[in-house]
């Protein structure tokens, strides 16, 4: 049982990586909204093994819901896509499946996890998306459950302003399994969008944390 997890968490990274970063490096066809045909995936020879069986199982039993395997009626094929967290230039915004938030009561919180060896950085140079499209925000700051939007042992959280970053029209969109998700400004998301940043074990503010609220790291996941 325990190697077959190992192998399950294995192959939910390969696919991970191939539908957020790999499809056009390995000639794999992926479409604007990020869907993937199956048999286009299973006639690569380092991609056989995903079955659709396997790719069920694999999207069903995701804690995250990284995935949607959909039917296409229209072409007759079973289609895969990542939700979130692609670099691919391909896959982007409203055209990648993203709904555009236009309101802010449409996402009353939005939280960005991260560790205290970045803050230093991200103070000073405010969010990064690196080499992926968003900066990933999760839409809750709960602790006692699976969130897509950061990682679960994250040590920071930063809260984005969201009627700021909306008012000076800096998009946001929001995946279908309910990640937030901001390209920033030329990437990058200042700290003068950040509305407070706690320690998340105590819930205390940050030292220097104010000072910088007017003047990147993203979490990283597969």
């Amino acid at each position: 049982m325990a190697y077959k997890r190992q192998i399950d968490t294995q192959m939910s990274k390969k696919l991970s990586w191939l539908l957020r970063h790999g499809a056009k490096t390995e000639g794999i066809p992926i479409r604007a909204d990020g869907f993937v045909s199956v048999p286009d995936l299973q006639k690569h020879p380092r991609y056989k093994s995903f079955t659709l069986e396997k790719l069920k199982e694999i999207a069903a039993v995701d804690a995250k819901q990284r995935y949607t395997l959909r039917w296409n009626p229209e072409l007759r094929v079973h289609e895969i896509r990542a939700n979130q967290g692609h670099s691919l230039a391909v896959v982007e915004g409203e055209a990648g499946g993203l709904e555009r938030i236009m309101l802010v009561g449409q996402i009353p919180l939005a939280v960005h996890g991260t560790y205290h060896r970045h803050w230093e950085s991200i103070r000073s140079q405010g969010l990064r998306r690196m080499n992926r499209n968003h900066v990933h925000f999760a839409s809750s700051d709960e602790t006692n459950s699976t969130l897509s939007g950061f990682r679960s042992d994250c040590q920071i959280l930063i809260y984005l302003n969201v009627e700021k970053v909306l008012a000076d029209g800096v998009p946001i969109y929001r995946s279908s399994n309910n990640v937030l998700l901001c390209p920033g400004i030329k990437g990058i998301i200042h700290s003068s969008y950040f509305q407070r940043v706690v320690d998340r074990k105590t819930g205390q503010p940050l030292t220097n944390a104010g000072a910088c609220l007017g003047s990147n790291f993203s979490a990283w996941g597969w």
